[in-house]
């Protein structure tokens, strides 16, 4: 058997964008190194996956240990059908130089139902994309299928005391529609192969979709052509605009000329021009800070941060529900020494500990805290002062708190956690009981410390304008 050129996922770059499927498999040294935040996204969606055998309880696992192992599987998979196996996880097939791993394969008379499991909570595009080119290379292969269908997660079901695992995903017959896509399969696998006997890759320019579906692996080499600053620099503009004025090969100077500019959009503009921070406070933060510096007793810095498990992990609990798990806070004017911090532990639904905690903590104060899945009593959100541009800093290119601790001068440690995603995947580990839960605790106790220090810094900036 020749060694496969195309799988699953590099089908799927292609599909999004000829260049980045060749740079992929011929430069790949000119890949991004990959977000922490994007691969803790990734790691979640194997545990649905696994978790999703149970619907087809008693198969065996052909699935490759290693990538070197891509041709056992196949082999394994068609010794698991000569002897009789009837349902097989991980089903490995090749056809046309490309390899698919199918997540459940099921006997159902002469033939076959296929199955791709999906940790979404709806199915998109992309997902049909997927399903066709597995229904494709399993006809190629040779196999009978009777079915295809996509398991996706049932954001409505409730959790009672046990899972109720047929309750909890959603099993969507889409065989009428793959089979409506196979020769356009067909071609576009052809396509993707021709791309790849070329000496350089395609002469495709930068666009939406380089962010859509997912954000390309290449971003970096393809736009160190964009002059620095750019519209991309002004996140008061949505994705499409940035990409309507680049086209227009507008410059930052001339979009100042723009009719309609909003307060927020003309202030990031000039802060990228000049390069240096700005501070423009609107009336609505002027009143909170100055009400603030007059009555510090009354408020505390608060940090929250949640995690949304793809598998109702408790009892009254939904797949995908934002659950708070651990916080920490700071009173005004009170040095660091006196943080302090709460981790659930998780033995119990660590939403309900939370929300205990801050009943009591915000019994007689108001929270100054950066941003909240959850509403909070007597909250001030601070992220609302940056979307207002109370204040602007040309190396923010987003509102997050990783890029606000970028502008003030807060660096994490050595592989430190850099944002509340892989804190929560952190967490996630934790109680999966992860090996080395302990380190991954103090992680999140640093990264709780450092969002604490960030809100201080952070108002006392804005504040410095009022005294």
């Amino acid at each position: 058997m020749e060694k496969h050129i195309l799988s699953k996922s590099t089908y799927i770059k292609g599909e999004q964008c000829l260049k980045q499927l060749y740079l992929h498999k011929k430069r790949a040294f000119l890949r991004d190194r990959m977000p922490a935040e994007r691969l803790a996204i990734f790691r979640r969606g194997t545990h649905v996956g696994i978790y999703a055998q149970e619907l087809f309880p008693g198969g065996i696992d052909a699935g490759p240990k290693h990538p070197s192992q891509y041709k056992k599987a196949v082999e394994k998979t068609a010794l698991l059908i000569q002897e009789g196996q009837q349902i097989i996880y991980e089903a490995g097939f090749q056809a046309h130089k490309t390899l698919i791993l199918l997540d459940i394969l099921v006997k159902n008379g002469e033939a076959w139902d296929a199955y791709e499991v999906k940790s979404s909570k709806k199915l998109s595009e992309t997902y049909y994309k997927d399903a066709a080119l597995q229904y494709y290379i399993l006809k190629e292969a040779g196999m009978k299928i009777n079915s295809f269908s996509l398991i996706h997660i049932n954001d409505q079901y409730i959790r009672e005391d046990n899972i109720d695992i047929n309750k909890l995903f959603v099993i969507t017959d889409v065989s009428k529609e793959v089979e409506k896509r196979y020769n356009e399969v067909e071609k576009k696998i052809d396509s993707e192969l021709n791309i790849l006997e070329a000496t350089h890759s395609p002469k495709i320019a930068i666009g939406l979709h380089c962010f859509k579906p997912y954000t390309c692996d290449f971003v970096g080499h393809c736009w160190k052509g964009i002059e620095k600053p750019s519209v991309f620099d002004i996140p008061a503009f949505s994705l499409e605009t940035q990409f309507e004025y680049y086209k227009r090969q507008s410059s930052l100077n001339e979009l100042l000329e723009e009719p309609g500019l909003s307060t927020a959009q003309r202030n990031q503009i000039e802060v990228q021009l000049s390069g240096k921070e700005k501070i423009n406070l609107t009336t609505e933060s002027k009143a909170i800070l100055e009400n603030i510096i007059a009555n510090p007793k009354d408020y505390i810095y608060l940090k929250i941060i949640s995690f949304t498990p793809a598998l109702p992990l408790y009892s009254n609990t939904k797949a995908y529900q934002s659950l708070r798990f651990a916080l920490s806070w700071l009173s005004l004017g009170e040095s660091n020494e006196n943080m302090e911090f709460y981790i659930s532990s998780a033995t119990s639904n660590p939403d309900l500990e939370i929300e205990q905690r801050l009943t009591t903590l915000l019994k007689d104060k108001k929270a100054i805290i950066y941003s909240a899945n959850q509403p909070i009593t007597n909250g001030i959100e601070l992220q609302q002062t940056l979307k207002d541009s109370s204040y602007y800093h040309p190396l923010m290119k987003d509102y997050s708190n990783k890029s606000l601790s970028k502008a003030l001068g807060i660096k994490p440690p050595w592989k430190g956690i850099e944002s509340d995603i892989v804190a929560a995947q952190y967490y996630d580990e934790i109680v999966r009981g992860h090996k080395d839960s302990k380190s991954k605790k103090e992680a999140i106790e640093s990264y709780l410390s450092r969002e604490l220090n960030l809100l201080n810094l952070y108002i006392n900036k804005l504040t410095s304008t009022l005294k």
